[in-house]
């Protein structure tokens, strides 16, 4: 049996979304990939309490919610150096200013894809010197 792909593991991630079905597909994406659920949260000024108060890793944010845009919470991210994705089944130029730096994907999100940038923005590779690495390599005396 082959090895579970969980490279979300120890990182908690922010789902803003109001649509139930859409909510629960990114949940279970994001969970499989072995990341921590907070949400998803369908409320503009809850999402935006939670980014501020929350220690959070990343977070996929829908453009439009029943509430308004999610460019308060965007905001919120950005002061706080939290890498967001933004997920909208409008086109890229009906994205507030505040979210138009964000990685971009059109509803539906495909599992893999929303892995793959999630993995990329949230859980980058942190490389350090072990014993095998560069900085502890020693020269053979001569």
């Amino acid at each position: 049996m082959g090895r579970v792909r969980r490279p979300l593991a120890g990182k908690t991630v922010l789902i803003v979304e109001d649509d139930f079905l859409v909510g629960h597909d990114l949940r279970a994406f994001l969970e499989d990939a072995g990341a921590a659920i907070v949400g998803p949260i369908g409320d503009v000024a809850h999402a935006c309490d939670v980014a501020r108060d929350q220690t959070i890793d990343g977070a996929v944010l829908d453009v439009r919610l029943w509430s308004g845009t999610a460019a308060p919470i965007a905001l919120e991210l950005t002061t706080r150096h939290v890498p967001f994705i933004v997920v909208s089944g409008y086109g890229p130029e009906d994205i507030p200013p505040a979210m138009r730096d964000a990685t971009y994907l059109a509803k539906p999100v495909k599992r893999l894809e929303l892995v793959d940038v999630a993995t990329a923005m949230f859980a980058p590779i942190v490389r350090r010197a072990g014993r095998h690495g560069p900085s502890q390599a020693k020269a053979k005396p001569s």
